[in-house]
């Protein structure tokens, strides 16, 4: 009796750990940043731990655009880690084509992958066409990762986890595989929970309500350090028709309706210096970030069709943000330098402040 008491005692105590929980928990953003660390070659002065908890199973091929990601197993539960940024060019042209497309739709990558897709459920929601296809590429093989270990191991319990641009994909790679469990191509009682570290901004406004609402009740997490750069990007442009369908700005004329021909006219011709400039804006975007940056890509993927891109460039944060705020001790510590823009972004600047600001009582 006393040893079946023992023994319930320990399977108690695994599923206690196994079982995942909502809100952000230092020390799981803390392994986490130590798997996702691995990603990347030996950087100076980096002091980031090693993880702890996990052990590395799979490493997938590296993409067109040189995405990859692992999968770590450890305490009943698994992580996938996504790669940000290399040093490479294409990599960063990834992130430079910075036009959205539509959340839902198809991308037509070569003629024997048509990828389909869809993200959220608002139909103004649109999402950044450079990392979508980067979730695209990683996505062919999540998907049966995920069911092997589904089905060998009965691992349900899933972190998402990505730093910079691995945190934009991470935040597309979640909200396809919600599409996925919805459609029934993977299993339902699946528990995701996301950690994007350093995020860009992935999508508009629209996305980040959808992304927010499934993620609702602490299941996606945002960790953004202050003097980080990368979290302020990509540019935000906002129009008037970015509002919603019933707003007071898309009809002027029935505002005005019932003043003198002058108001009218007065009005009028402030409404329209308010409205062009900000869709100047947007097809500039289009144009340099789309349309020009297409051209490079397509020498990568040569049969890649360049989609219809949205008329939005209102990108937005998503998800709970952990703020870490720079105190005189980090800025002695991490000096702004302009010779290194990332001198806040990467991994041990992050490390650091969360230790320091939530780890440490």
């Amino acid at each position: 009796m006393r040893y079946l008491f023992i023994a319930l005692l320990v399977i108690c105590s695994i599923n206690a750990r196994a079982q995942l929980k909502p809100g952000f928990d230092v020390q799981e953003y803390l392994e986490l940043l130590r798997v996702s660390r691995q990603q990347t070659d030996t950087l100076k002065g980096d002091l980031t731990p090693r993880p702890t908890q996990y052990k590395r199973v799979y490493r997938s091929p590296i993409g067109p655009l040189l995405n990859r990601w692992e999968l770590w197993t450890g305490n009943q539960s698994a992580v996938i880690s996504i790669r940000g940024t290399t040093k490479d060019q294409i990599s960063w042209l990834e992130n430079f084509y910075a036009a959205m497309v539509p959340a839902v739709g198809q991308l037509h990558i070569n003629d024997s992958t048509l990828f389909k897709y869809h993200l959220a459920e608002h139909p103004k929601a649109a999402v950044h066409i450079g990392w979508l296809l980067g979730m695209a590429e990683l996505a062919k093989t999540v998907v049966p990762q995920l069911q092997e270990l589904y089905q060998k191991q009965g691992i349900k319990n899933i972190y998402i986890m990505g730093h910079s641009q691995g945190a934009a994909i991470a935040y597309l790679l979640r909200s396809h595989l919600a599409w996925l469990q919805h459609e029934k191509m993977i299993p339902a009682d699946i528990i995701f929970k996301t950690y994007c570290s350093a995020p860009p901004k992935p999508g508009n406004l629209y996305y980040a309500y959808d992304y927010n609402y499934l993620t609702r009740g602490g299941w996606g997490i945002a960790v953004t350090n202050v003097a980080d750069w990368v979290p302020q990007t990509p540019f935000t442009i906002q129009t008037l028709d970015d509002f919603t369908t019933l707003n007071p700005f898309g009809d002027v004329s029935a505002a005005v309706k019932g003043q003198s021909i002058f108001v009218r006219l007065y009005v009028k011709h402030v409404y329209n210096r308010l409205r062009k400039p900000p869709l100047h804006a947007v097809k500039n975007n289009q144009k340099y970030l789309g349309h020009m940056v297409y051209k490079f890509i397509k020498k990568t993927l040569p049969q890649f069709q360049e989609p219809e891109y949205a008329p939005t460039n209102q990108y937005t944060s998503c998800g709970v943000p952990v703020i870490l705020m720079p105190d005189d001790a980090y800025r002695q510590k991490f000096p702004d330098n302009p010779k290194n823009v990332f001198v806040h972004h990467l991994f041990w600047p992050y490390y650091y402040l969360t230790e320091k600001e939530y780890a440490v009582k």
